[in-house]
C-alpha cells in the first residue's frame, strides 16, 4: 500500500489594512448606504406618483367615456328634435295651405253671397 501525502490546504490570512485606510473604506461604505437609502426612498416616492398618474389616467379615461356616451346621448335627442321639427314645419305648410283654400273658398262663398243679396 502507497501512503498518500497530505498536503496541508492554503489558508488565507486577511492583510491588515491600516487604520486610516479602515476608517476611509468604513466612511466611504456609510455614505453608499446612505446613498443607496436615499436613493431606494426617491425610488418609491417615483412609484408612488407612477400609481398616482395611472389612477388619474384610468379616471380621466372613465370620465372621457363618460362624456362622450353623454354627447352621443345629446346628439341622439338633438336628431330626435330635428326630426320632430321637420315634422311640424310639414304639418304647418300643410294647414297654411289648408288656411289659404278656405279663405280662397270664404271670399268665394262672400262674393257669392253679395251677388245674392243684390238680387
Amino acid at each position: 500500500m502507497v501512503k498518500k501525502k497530505r498536503v496541508k490546504k492554503a489558508v488565507h490570512k486577511k492583510a491588515k489594512i491600516p487604520k486610516k485606510i479602515s476608517k476611509k473604506i468604513s466612511r466611504d461604505k456609510s455614505m453608499i448606504r446612505e446613498a443607496l437609502t436615499d436613493l431606494n426612498k426617491e425610488i418609491s416616492n417615483l412609484n408612488k406618483e407612477k400609481r398616482s398618474v395611472n389612477e388619474q389616467m384610468k379616471s380621466g379615461d372613465k370620465t372621457l367615456e363618460t362624456y362622450r356616451e353623454f354627447e352621443k346621448q345629446l346628439q341622439q335627442r338633438i336628431a330626435k328634435l330635428t326630426e320632430r321639427e321637420n315634422f311640424l314645419r310639414e304639418r304647418r305648410k300643410k294647414l297654411s295651405s289648408r288656411e289659404e283654400k278656405l279663405v280662397d273658398k270664404l271670399s268665394k262663398v262672400e262674393k257669392i253671397k253679395s251677388e245674392l243679396s243684390e238680387i
